[in-house]
């Protein structure tokens, strides 16, 4: 689309009916502050916006003041265009009548439409509609700009949000992401209701569920948090890097300040190595148990003690019953007046290992079948058997109704299991103790290796500032900046912690809950859900992958305009920094590079150009998306360059392929004798399709807007 001819009936300064023609490529509108070149601006955002709100202060007061009472006249605002090669005009118009000599009424604007075809005929049409064909609503964000201040679009939450919706194909993925989500959600539902039906599960599935919802809370405050320490820091450095441009010497400061730095990494590399987890040491890692071996000595002389007085005390109760009941004559002959073992000892798998191999291997002797050692081990294998055979209490007279003292006799056998693994726990008592204390050691050592290089930073500060004052002042904020920089950075260290910390254990409790649900909930659920899953992950990387290169693009783009309109100075990079907001909102920033090096605070002449070469490579994707072109108007958007750098900026915008429309102050002069208005001869040089001056008609009241007339001139 290609803005035509802008026509202005008395609309505010613009007496009468005045008429703007452009054409494609850079159109200029030159203008001294007061003239009329704002109000061109706000003449067509008016067109654009309508509204019925205090209309009478727009009219024109030369006009007002001319017609006599009773008379009305028209304020309006027209504009053709031409879009594929058809010719489109929408105009806002409302009649105004002098009620009195101070007062007067008008009409509500009408807003209208017309389209012209290749033939020339004219048809009129819905205005809003043409409108968004013609110059949607969503374009013009990028494209109307009202001085400098405006031209950081990203200072907009909504504007990177418009932008992917305009010409990302991440935005292809977008629903699918929020429909999956939407059925992952329900089918997480659906299989937890299923879970709970199993009554054994449901109280431990709702306290899963609870501590699930406490820790992603949790999890989110603190990657607030985070990203909060990270904004801080980054002004930290911001203040740092405007301090540092105060001193001469800003390479040796930056190479201290480089070392400093690296000293404060490996200070934190080596605070994050050590392990003072005691309390968790004390329990989860058994350290409490370290002199635990002579309580285990006594223990296992005590439960020794005890078990060999059972087993005698049973040896002697079986002799008796065998000698009343003749029924367990074999087992006194085979016991031949020794104290028996315990009838699992060994157990039953041993035994039989023993007795298919033919050989004992307790005491390394062989056993083969048929002699006394192989008889004995079966009839031991055969008595364990029968041992476990339920006995009728009334059958046989038993010695010990209840079998404690085997308890305590596995809990021996288990704890004498583990007792080579609690010798090992002094060593690592010692070893760790001497790990920290080395790391510890390390830290102080680096500590002071900092102050060295502070003293050497003071120096460098000393010798670069000539007021003692303020070197004062700016060793106070800096070495102030550089503590607080320490302190946001050991708290983004702590919140980086508990938020890997928080991670993990919502991952755990993920898996109990799954868990629970793949025993208790129906198969085709859990497949289900699990697909789902799935499905969303893969919409919402594939949607995270186009919007990265999405950014990437409009990058690349940016920089090659940002080096065309700096072309023989600095410019460093532009890059755009992600930003998480929350889980559905992200904020970019739009920041300058030298290298790795983030360029805090550029002065506004270079911020300018940035922003505009943004808004450049946005224009650019809506043409090669849209296959179709959109003006840009700026406001007065390099008051900050300096004549010499905007007729640079001028000359190389002019090749490009979209309609610019720039209104601006410069080339603008004043006889100092007549107060006359010229434009001045470098104006010539300049590139440009079209160039028009507006100026006020002389002589005009300063004091009386009925003495304004702002006429168009066509240079």
């Amino acid at each position: 689309m290609i803005i035509k001819k802008v026509t202005i009936e008395n609309y505010m300064c613009y007496y009468d009916i005045n008429q703007f023609e452009f054409a494609n490529g850079l159109n200029i509108i030159l203008g001294e502050n007061g003239e009329g070149k704002t109000k061109f601006f706000e003449a067509l955002d008016w067109l654009f916006k309508g509204g019925n709100y205090n209309l009478e202060l727009i009219a024109s007061a030369k006009k007002l003041d001319e017609v006599a009472v009773g008379e009305t006249f028209v304020v309006r605002v027209a504009m053709e265009v031409e879009q594929y090669e058809e010719k489109r005009y929408l105009a806002r118009s409302f009649t105004v009548t002098k009620d009195d000599e101070f007062e007067c009424s008008t009409s509500i604007s009408y807003f209208e439409g017309i389209e012209e075809n290749k033939k020339g005929e004219r048809e009129q049409v819905d205005a809003e509609r043409l409108l968004k064909q013609v110059f949607p609503n969503e374009i013009r964000k990028y494209s109307l700009f009202k001085g400098e201040s405006e031209l950081n679009v990203f200072d907009n939450a909504d504007a990177l949000i418009n932008l992917v919706n305009l010409f990302s194909e991440s935005r292809s993925y977008e629903k699918y992401a929020v429909r999956s989500k939407s059925l992952h959600v329900l089918a997480e539902e659906a299989v937890a209701t299923a879970s709970k039906r199993n009554t054994s599960n449901q109280n431990k599935y709702n306290r899963i569920q609870k501590e699930l919802k406490e820790k992603k809370q949790h999890l989110t405050n603190f990657s607030k948090l985070y990203e909060s320490a990270n904004v801080q820091l980054n002004k930290l450095d911001g203040e740092i890097q405007n301090a540092g441009m105060f001193v001469d010497n800003a390479e040796a400061l930056l190479t201290v300040n480089n070392r400093i730095k690296k000293i404060q990494n490996d200070i934190a590399t080596q605070l994050s190595s050590i392990h003072e987890r005691y309390t968790t040491y004390l329990f989860d890692d058994s350290w409490i148990l370290a002199s635990f071996e002579p309580v285990f000595e006594k223990y296992k002389h005590k439960v020794t003690e005890l078990n060999n007085k059972r087993r005698s005390l049973q040896r002697e109760h079986d002799i008796e019953e065998g000698r009343k009941q003749g029924a367990r004559e074999n087992i006194i002959n085979l016991l031949n007046d020794s104290l028996p073992l315990n009838l699992n000892v060994p157990n039953k798998e041993v035994m039989e290992e023993l007795i298919k191999d033919e050989h004992c291997k307790v005491c390394d002797t062989p056993a083969p079948k048929g002699s006394h050692q192989y008889e004995f081990m079966k009839k031991r294998l055969k008595a364990y058997l029968e041992s476990q055979n339920p006995v009728k209490v009334e059958d046989v007279e038993q010695c010990f109704k209840n079998d404690y003292i085997s308890g305590l006799v596995t809990q021996l056998n288990l704890h004498n299991d583990k007792l080579k693994d609690l010798k090992g726990i002094e060593q690592k008592i010692k070893d760790l103790f001497e790990y920290n204390q080395k790391r510890k050691i390390t830290v102080e050592d680096l500590q002071h290796k900092i102050d060295t290089e502070k003293e050497e930073r003071s120096k460098i500060l000393a010798n670069s500032i000539d007021s003692e004052e303020r070197l004062g002042q700016v060793l106070k904020n800096y070495n102030g900046w550089q503590e607080d920089r320490i302190g946001v950075n050991k708290r983004m260290d702590s919140y980086q912690v508990k938020i890997d910390v928080l991670t993990k254990e919502i991952e755990e409790l993920e898996k109990r809950k799954d868990a629970i649900d793949l025993e208790s909930a129906n198969s085709f659920l859990i497949k289900s859900r699990d697909i789902i899953r799935d499905i969303e992950l893969i919409f919402e990387q594939t949607k995270e992958i186009k919007f990265d290169e999405f950014l990437k693009l409009l990058q690349t783009k940016a920089n090659s305009y940002f080096k065309k309109v700096n072309k023989g100075a600095f410019t460093g990079n532009i890059v755009f920094v992600k930003h998480k907001i929350s889980d559905s909102k992200i904020k970019i920033d739009v920041e300058l590079y030298e290298g790795d090096r983030r360029f805090y605070n550029p002065n506004q002449s270079l911020a300018t150009s940035m922003h505009i070469s943004v808004l450049f490579a946005i224009s650019n994707l809506a043409e090669e998306n849209r296959q179709e072109g959109f003006p840009l108007i700026f406001d007065a958007p390099t008051s900050s360059f300096g004549s010499s750098k905007t007729k640079e900026f001028l000359n190389i915008i002019s090749s490009t392929s979209n309609q610019i429309i720039l209104l601006l102050k410069d080339f603008i002069g004043k006889d100092e004798q007549t107060e006359n208005l010229f434009i001045k001869p470098e104006f010539k040089n300049v590139k440009r399709q079209k160039a028009l001056w507006v100026k006020l008609e002389r002589p005009f009241d300063a004091n009386n807007l009925r003495t304004l007339n702002s006429n168009v001139i066509a240079l």
